[in-house]
């Protein structure tokens, strides 16, 4: 029997919210301490991580030091308790960089040979592990993988096919699977896995990282998924409990996959009010405060430090103008009150009884938006290459404040776009 450790998305480094920003850091490297210490405890022959093991854009040279060392005690402890030299295989998620600037790179050396990155080298290889029990091959995050996955499904099926066939085979993958994850509105297609094209990929099971909500072993079409999760509350209003996964295999037919849940050094937790009738503006106030109320309430019995964001929404039956629902001076009251409470964000989308309609305009996605800006442009190859690029480059180097490149980036793109809209002027022109 085998016994493989499944994490994700540790996101190691990652301090958002800023304002309590090394609060959260912390967070994460305990969450990750405690999944180190699963593993160790439940005796693993192999670990596997879903992509996104660091938050690239803030993250130290002490955090892959952190992760470094970490690792390398899964590795120690392992064989000295057990006797066993575990193999640990990670894939690189978006939150790592791109496949030429990765940082997954900072927690690799030659003598780590227990160490492998799975997926995509440099030189654009598939990478991939096989000992004669257990074969790992992958995809690292791609913007555009759908077509990337389809290029791509001959050389993985080849991996798998001229494996042994008492493999036990895993396939890692760091983006959404069509009918297998809940992909959040306006995720472009081309961002998603046609799972018609993963179905010809024979592995036992697939590890799906990127959705940081986990839902278990679950088979879709006689494929086995895994989608481990966060191991911490990435974002605000994300579900737990957050955890990792021990999987018992048997054979490729028996599998047995156990959570072991992880204890979160803050309680984090989003709460909605709202109403469908129109109400005072006190009335969201009060609520807001019943809210307030019932998660300190959760800190105490918990015993922990808390983060809460408040989305508040609905018709405000005396609101003349878009006053906050509380002033600064109120929150800051709030905050001195409650010194658990280490983070408050309240969402606010009221609107007046009496509102001049403003039309029944409908929300675009960035894709469609670029598709009708250069429609005229038609389907030429270099297009879809520059548009791919320009993704990449912004989830490479975008800037943690604006979203937006530095000069130097952008002028790159500017001029290649230009010279590409000066080309269909001119063409025009020649054929009027």
């Amino acid at each position: 029997m085998l016994r493989v450790g499944v994490f994700s998305d540790t996101h190691i480094g990652r301090n958002i919210p800023r304002v309590v920003g090394e609060a959260r850091k912390h967070a994460f490297r305990e969450a990750f301490k405690q999944a180190i210490n699963v593993f160790i405890d439940n005796r693993v022959d192999y670990v596997v991580h879903g992509g996104d093991l660091f938050e690239k854009r803030s993250m130290t040279p002490d955090d892959a030091g952190f992760v470094k060392d970490e690792f390398y005690r899964l590795v120690k402890n392992s064989r000295e308790k057990w006797g066993k030299d575990v193999k640990i295989f990670i894939v690189r998620g978006n939150h790592d960089g791109s496949p030429s600037s990765c940082v997954l790179e900072y927690v690799t050396h030659p003598l780590a040979d227990y160490l492998q990155i799975i997926g995509e080298s440099i030189k654009e290889e598939l990478q991939y592990y096989g000992d004669g029990k257990i074969l790992v091959t992958g995809v690292g995050y791609h913007p555009f993988i759908r077509k990337r996955f389809k290029d791509l499904i001959g050389s993985l099926s080849e991996i798998v096919e001229s494996s042994r066939n008492n493999q036990f085979k895993i396939l890692l993958l760091h983006n959404y699977i069509e009918g297998v994850n809940v992909v959040p509105p306006y995720t472009p297609e081309h961002s998603i896995i046609n799972r018609d094209d993963l179905e010809k990929i024979r592995v036992d099971i697939v590890v799906v990282g990127h959705y940081h909500e986990r839902s278990g072993l679950k088979e879709e079409d006689n494929i086995k998924f895994i989608i481990p999760g966060a191991i911490e509350a990435v974002d605000l209003g994300e579900k737990g409990p957050f955890g990792v996964y021990i999987l018992d295999v048997d054979d490729s037919e028996r599998i047995q996959a156990k959570f072991i849940e992880l204890t979160p050094a803050q309680h984090v937790a989003l709460r909605r009010v709202g109403s469908e009738e129109p109400k005072p503006l006190q009335w969201f106030k009060d609520r807001v405060l019943e809210e307030i109320s019932i998660f300190m309430n959760e800190l105490s019995e918990k015993k922990l430090p808390g983060i809460l964001k408040i989305k508040v929404s609905g018709t405000a039956t005396d609101l003349k103008v878009f006053p906050r629902i509380f002033t600064e001076e109120e929150l800051r009251r709030i905050r001195e009150d409650n010194p658990n409470l280490l983070y408050l964000e309240i969402e606010e989308d009221i609107t007046p009884l009496i509102k001049e309609e403003l039309g029944g305009a409908m929300p675009i996605s960035r894709e469609d938006l670029v598709r009708d800006l250069f429609k005229e442009l038609g389907q030429e190859p270099n297009i879809v290459e520059l548009i791919e690029e320009t993704s990449l480059t912004l989830e490479e180097k975008a800037s943690e404040k604006t979203g937006l490149l530095k000069d130097s980036d952008r002028s790159v793109f500017v001029e290649r776009w230009a010279r590409i809209l000066l080309n269909k002027v001119e063409g025009g022109r020649n054929e009027d």
